[in-house]
């Protein structure tokens, strides 16, 4: 409640116009104070009064506000938290209209809920161009939970005595000359407009004889394969992009906009380059013209592993336009594919395509946020626990978008992960103004990279502000804005003996249903759980604005976040104020649940955790699943993957795309690097949940 003293009749109606415009109940007026009256005013409980009204005075549980002012007639006016803005206004008038007046008032306290959503607000706005890791929008979202943070009074636990952690990822590829495509000894096409390179691309240059194979597929468990009756070797494939339409349940492939692990980029040119393809053109006859987006992005391929062939794409006009020349439709030979459910491959007898990339990897520059909030007990301030969420999102959708339609669109990330960031703050400034402190040090991390594979927190784990040791819980938040029925999912109340029972309790206690998981979930809490930290994920459920542009602020429930944050803040504080550290328990292997918000699946489970590093070649494991198949077959920390079933594995894209190929209950061998050794292993896949 705010008291606004009013001298002159003309600024009155001013104000009351601007009162009535933000809907305040005008019978809260405070009625008529005359400069000899001494009675107290009505209806102004909290108003105290001294003198001839030369000092006005009323305290609140909102703050306490003083105006002074000449002696003269004088009208009081109620103002509620609700009309701020009027008030405001209303106080900027009377400072310069009467010299010598000052009017001191309180900093009316946001909702929590308010305060929640206007952090997702900003994180999720248009300005922030959906915080993707090359884009301006994340260090402007950095260093926004930077002032938040300082702004709490958390000590800074970055590099050099800042709130910063910074470490190098690939945002994409620079292409460099000498690059060219042309198509029969024609002219060169235009580079950006006609074609471009993909950025899985290997750098070299070919000219030869080209082959039409479909949909660069092979499906041998369904019998679909585009490359059965045809040489490729040595030769360029051209391949459409996705995949065809499903026939019905048995069909591997799915329906748009959902595609198989069969339908990634990587997986075609894995599959060119195993059938002895020298290189590959893609070809998309799905995009709409007019949406100017049919050329992907060399940016959509963050992790620069090549694949061991030249690949580009060329706009379908020219291509369609080059081979009808040549007695060749491309849309007539996806329609037959499309409609029969069966390769249609063929060689190009005659024209030649040259083409050459030269290309090399963007390193870009990006942060974790860290504040750490000291512990109050003289011993168990030397421990800490860590509560986190990611602030990065996919940006312009080149990567990661559940719609390929939409690349090149904001895709804001309110809930993933905007609410799970606006969570950590809140949760934040509320233990730094608890009294007491919480007993053990509190630290505050905003991961940035997960969306490119948990490569923040695993930055965090492997260069801790503080010893690794030390750190005895994890609470991560990762999309907890949409809210329903008041349950949630928390993944990890098994990773420690007494949490189940603690987060149950808080939940219980708030009127929340809580859903415990098996898993310990595949979000930032895992880089944790791999270390045999005790781990927990609070998750509010998937949607299907999930890796999409329509994932916005308005969206979130801000009433559910502010409930989701007592939970955690209960949580967070029962277990720093615990006289003993959690037990960890290592979970049973069990096939997990996807990534937050994920819902298909590659159908096998091999239980291998692999460190998110994309600097060498072959998958690096951090650890594998207790009672995984990857366990039983004796994979370990440290083991890199080189081979999967006979296939060579140069990333995590080309392990994931040789999973999706296999079906519960194959036996496969995988090499792997052992102390720079090979090593052959045998696994028994099983069955993804």
């Amino acid at each position: 409640m705010m008291i606004l003293a009013i001298f002159d009749a003309s600024l009155f109606c001013l104000i009351t116009e601007l009162i009535s415009r933000s809907n305040l109940d005008q019978n809260r007026s405070a009625g008529w104070r005359t400069q000899h009256s001494s009675a107290p005013v009505s209806h102004s409980p909290h108003l105290a009064s001294k003198g001839k009204i030369d000092l006005l005075a009323f305290n609140s549980t909102f703050g306490r506000a003083i105006a002074r002012a000449p002696i003269m007639t004088t009208k009081l006016l109620f103002l509620s938290k609700r009309s701020q803005i009027a008030s405001f206004t209303a106080g900027l008038i009377l400072f310069f209209a009467f010299g010598g007046w000052t009017l001191e008032l309180p900093s009316l306290p946001v909702s929590p809920a308010n305060a929640l959503k206007d952090h997702v607000r900003y994180l999720a706005s248009d300005e922030l161009t959906g915080r993707g890791i090359d884009t301006p929008g994340i260090k402007l979202a950095r260093d926004y939970i930077a002032r938040e943070f300082a702004k709490y009074g958390l000590v800074p636990g970055g590099d050099n005595g800042s709130y910063f952690q910074g470490f190098d990822v690939t945002t994409g590829v620079a292409v460099k000359q000498p690059t060219a495509l042309a198509l029969d000894h024609g002219a060169p096409l235009a580079l950006n407009e006609d074609w471009t390179p993909l950025a899985l691309s290997n750098s070299g240059k070919v000219e030869e004889e080209v082959v039409f194979a479909g949909y660069g597929i092979t499906a041998k468990d369904y019998g679909y394969d585009d490359y059965a009756g045809i040489d490729v070797k040595g030769k360029i494939v051209i391949v459409l992009r996705y995949e065809p339409p499903p026939k019905d349940d048995k069909s591997p492939f799915q329906k748009p906009p959902r595609y198989s692990a069969h339908a990634t980029l990587r997986a075609k040119a894995n599959n060119a380059r195993d059938h002895g393809a020298a290189a590959m053109i893609l070809v998309d006859l799905n995009r709409r013209e007019e949406a100017g987006q049919e050329l992907i992005s060399t940016r959509s391929g963050f992790s620069r592993n090549t694949n061991g062939v030249i690949a580009a794409q060329v706009k379908h006009q020219v291509l369609e336009k080059w081979l009808q020349a040549r007695g060749v439709s491309l849309a007539e030979l996806k329609e037959k594919i499309d409609r029969d459910e069966k390769p249609a491959s063929m060689p190009l007898p005659g024209p030649k395509v040259s083409m050459g990339a030269t290309l090399e990897p963007i390193r870009q520059r990006v942060e974790n946020v860290i504040g750490i909030l000291p512990g109050s007990d003289p011993k168990l301030k030397n421990e800490n626990i860590v509560i986190g969420a990611h602030y990065d999102h996919l940006g312009m959708g080149y990567f990661g978008t559940r719609d390929s339609s939409t690349e090149g669109q904001i895709h804001h990330g309110a809930d993933d992960n905007a609410s799970g960031t606006a969570v950590v703050m809140q949760v934040a400034e509320r233990m730094a103004r608890s009294n007491p402190k919480p007993a053990r040090t509190v630290i505050f991390v905003a991961f940035s990279a997960e969306e490119l594979g948990l490569l923040g927190s695993r930055r965090y784990v492997d260069h801790p502000p503080v010893p690794l040791s030390t750190t005895k819980a994890m609470l991560n938040l990762d999309m907890v804005g949409r809210l329903k029925e008041n349950r949630l999912t928390v993944f990890g109340t098994h990773s420690a003996k007494e949490l189940s029972g603690i987060v149950t309790e808080e939940a219980r206690r708030l009127g929340l249903e809580v859903r415990e998981s098996d898993g310990v979930g595949r979000s930032d809490q895992m880089s944790f759980y791999n270390k045999k930290i005790p781990s927990l994920h609070f998750f509010t459920g998937s949607h299907p604005d999930y890796h999409r542009p329509t994932d916005t602020w308005d969206k979130v429930n801000a009433d559910g976040m502010v409930k989701v944050s007592e939970l955690v803040l209960a949580t967070g504080e029962r277990i720093a104020n615990m006289r003993e550290p959690l037990n960890f328990v290592s979970l049973p292997s069990r096939p997990p649940s996807t990534n937050p918000g994920e819902t298909r699946s590659y159908g096998v489970y091999l239980g291998s955790i692999p460190d998110m590093d994309d600097s060498q070649e072959g998958v690096r494991l951090a650890g594998v699943s207790d009672g995984s198949p990857a366990a039983l077959a004796g994979l370990r920390e440290g083991d890199v993957i080189v081979e999967f079933a006979g296939n060579k594995v140069q990333n995590l894209e080309d392990l994931a795309n040789l999973l999706g190929s296999k079906k519960p209950g194959d036996e496969v061998e995988i090499m792997v690097l052992r102390t720079g050794k090979p090593v052959t292993l045998k696994a028994i896949l099983r069955a993804r949940s």
